[in-house]
């Protein structure tokens, strides 16, 4: 993991109970408390964020896609030339 400089503050305000929790689960994964808060945030983050790029689709359209790349074109003329080239380069 790449560190930067912490520039930058986060403030929360949590119940006393939540505060508890997390500071043991902190203690027992060795972290302190900042830390351990500041990982579970980031990692659910790139999750949510991850989420956001994937490609949904409906069981139509994956149906048309799966028999696209199951029968896919024949190569184009300038295609097939490219990878003569290519293969003689």
């Amino acid at each position: 993991m790449v560190t930067s400089a912490k520039d930058s503050r986060i403030e929360i305000r949590a119940s006393l109970e939540t505060k508890a929790q997390l500071q043991e689960a902190a203690a027992l994964s060795g972290q302190d408390l900042s830390s351990f808060i500041l990982d579970a945030a980031s990692a659910k983050a790139r999750g949510v964020l991850l989420e956001g790029t994937l490609i949904r689709l409906s069981d139509a359209d994956l149906d048309v896609l799966e028999a696209a790349l199951d029968s896919p074109p024949d190569p184009s003329p300038a295609l097939v030339e490219l990878f003569r080239k290519h293969r003689n380069s």
